[in-house]
């Protein structure tokens, strides 16, 4: 008798977490590779256009073996500050690359640095995003790759790393971060299994599995369109600016969110302070006709990125100013 089919895990019952991985392929996705499948474990990679010429045999083997695979554009650049000629050369170059190792056109995008704006929205795919940053790009430290997902882990969680190859320090702990996942009870998905029932909607940014169920009559003013800078007046407020945060809770909602309104150029607006170490406000999203700075530090201290009307910014966030 032929095997039984496998079932897809029912991330609406079982405690799903996505690993996935950016910066791919490279020398390091091989060994990588043999660990998942030692493991018996399917990740997502989200790849580098320029990068699969030189590497085309990792992809088509991550492809083969059942991972799913996602666009990260073709040269890595910020998106959020892009033109809309420039968003659509890196991700139609970088969907280009993976169809011709891979025969199949990429559904996911994740924009690199996690910033976007209206032109990467419209390009027509979902955009994944993540709730577990484990900064293995910045320390480079196996260690606290584990602590960081151990603390911030929950059912419905996607995890960021990456595979790139000055990231073979990190890379050699996943083994011990699936056994630990398993031990806490997490089933490990791609993030396509993790989404089930819910269908990737194109411009629809996902962050965790929550991103996906939410109710379709909740009010989304993160979906609010910017408006132009032509539509101020020497005394009207520059626009609004939302910016969320991750609280932590057991209960209730994962993160909050706040709209920060009439706002002027040039002033400085501080975010919740963390709740706890390492826990930064992890995104803004700029509904203003003008840029807007995001900084890391509180007082608009140190600026980190410049984004767009429409834009949206990641990771460390502590204050920010409409210029």
């Amino acid at each position: 008798m032929p095997p039984a089919p496998e079932m897809e895990p029912d991330c609406a019952r079982l405690a799903c977490v996505a690993l996935t991985f950016d910066d791919g392929p490279s020398p390091a996705s091989e060994a990588l590779l043999d660990d998942l499948d030692a493991a018996q474990v399917k990740a997502t990679f989200f790849v580098v256009g320029e990068q699969v010429g030189s590497w085309p045999g990792s992809l088509r083997r991550a492809a083969a073996e059942g991972h799913a695979i996602g666009n990260h554009s073709f040269t890595h650049p910020a998106l959020g500050t892009a033109t809309p000629a420039q968003v659509r050369d890196e991700l139609t170059g970088g969907e280009d690359a993976i169809e011709e190792v891979t025969g199949v056109r990429p559904a996911l995008v994740r924009p690199p640095f996690g910033s976007y704006n209206a032109a990467v929205r419209s390009f027509g795919r979902a955009l994944v995003l993540w709730d577990v940053d484990t900064g293995d790009w910045d320390h480079h430290d196996p260690a606290q790759v584990l602590d960081r997902v151990e603390d911030g882990v929950r059912p419905g969680s996607i995890v960021l790393m990456h595979d790139a190859e000055e990231q073979r320090q990190t890379l050699a702990v996943v083994p011990q971060l699936i056994r630990n996942l398993r031990d806490a009870g997490y089933t490990l998905v791609t993030v396509p299994e993790l989404l089930v029932p819910a269908v990737p909607t194109p411009g629809t940014a996902y962050r965790n599995r929550d991103s996906a169920i939410r109710p379709v009559d909740h009010p989304r003013p993160w979906d609010t369109e910017p408006p132009s800078a032509d539509e101020d007046t020497d005394t009207a407020v520059a626009g609004t600016v939302l910016w969320r945060y991750p609280t932590g809770a057991p209960t209730g909602p994962a993160e909050a969110e706040n709209v920060e309104e009439g706002l002027r150029p040039g002033e400085c607006r501080n975010t919740l302070p963390p709740l706890a170490e390492d826990t930064p406000a992890f995104a803004l999203r700029n509904v203003t006709g003008h840029a807007v700075e995001i900084h890391d530090r509180p007082d608009c201290g140190h600026l980190t990125v410049v984004l767009t009307p429409g834009g949206e910014g990641h990771d460390v966030l502590r204050s920010f100013r409409v210029r």
